[in-house]
């Protein structure tokens, strides 16, 4: 079957997983016409939070129309609570939040709380689709060798490594990883995978710092048997995520261009077998290499991880 290829329609917007909204909280709020929001509601390091902050600071708004010096916090703080949102709650993040702290997010101990709940949460397991015999979360981003990333509220990105990946060199005895504050670049090798002694490096999908990573994951390398979910290895905290995340593939795209990693992985396959890749239901089977260790691991890890 053939797709239709194309990335999102905005190349600005940051697709954030499972997000209810998407309206930036300067909209919310009311200073704003409806915009979206640009930035994975990473309002510290958000581009328009700055030139608002400064539009207000020189007495203007973003069309040029006056404010005579009013400052749309400072005037904020002396509402009653119920009208004083914390970002949170602007965001959709939470149902019912109050700023009791001038809207000084940057030390906010909520603002630190919601941060590192996301860390903590367990994962859902996401909807996903069957391409060309392989699993595929659609609204997760995917670089080219063949690792995830799911952009979360509040602008981290969560990493791992896609099915088609572990159905054909798992399975694995464990996953090396970076150690936490390290910065991986986006296309350069940032984690890897060992089965029994055979091992590979994979590319990280994005540039930034490393600021958690799946402990099951060092021992227990069966993880990647639920690798949108349970099988996750890292959290990144993102260094020019929009400016990566142009450079990944998503929604449609990502689907036609895993069917075309399974044509390129049947047309490796010794024809003389007669093998059959995807078994019953139009899944591939799972330990491809097991079964055709004869293509050579060295092969298919320049092949498809580009490593």
């Amino acid at each position: 079957m053939t797709r239709k290829t194309h990335r999102a329609e905005n190349p600005q917007q940051v697709v954030i997983y499972d997000m209810k909204t998407n309206l930036c909280v300067w909209s919310r709020a009311g200073v704003l016409k409806p915009m979206t929001c640009v930035n994975a509601f990473d309002c510290l390091h958000c581009p328009v939070d700055r030139k608002m902050k400064m539009e207000i600071r020189n007495g203007r708004l973003k069309d040029g129309r006056a404010l005579a010096g009013r400052d749309w916090f400072g005037e904020i703080r002396p509402r009653p609570l119920e009208n004083r949102k914390c970002r949170h709650m602007l965001s959709g993040r939470v149902s019912v939040k109050y700023c009791i702290n001038d809207y000084d997010c940057a030390r906010c101990e909520y603002h630190q709380l919601m941060m590192d709940e996301n860390l903590a949460e367990p994962l859902g397991r996401p909807e996903q689709e069957v391409a060309g015999g392989f699993m595929v979360a659609p609204n997760y981003y995917y670089h080219s060798g063949h690792a995830w990333a799911r952009v979360e509220y509040g602008g981290r990105v969560r990493v791992g490594l896609d099915d088609f990946a572990a159905r054909l060199f798992g399975p694995f005895n464990r996953f090396e990883l970076p150690r936490l504050g390290q910065v991986i670049k986006q296309g350069e090798p940032g984690f890897g995978f060992i089965r029994e002694d055979l091992d590979a490096q994979c590319l990280s999908p994005l540039e930034g710092v490393v600021v958690a990573v799946n402990p099951e994951a060092r021992e227990n390398g069966r993880i990647a048997d639920d690798p949108y979910a349970r099988g996750w290895l890292m959290v990144i905290e993102p260094q020019k995520l929009r400016l990566g995340l142009r450079n990944l593939l998503f929604m449609e795209e990502s689907l036609s261009w895993m069917e075309e990693e399974s044509s390129k992985l049947v047309n490796l396959l010794p024809e003389e077998t007669g093998f059959q890749l995807a078994a019953t239901g139009g899944l591939a089977i799972t330990d491809i290499f097991g079964h055709f260790s004869s293509l050579g691991w060295e092969r298919l890890r320049k092949e498809f991880l580009g490593t």
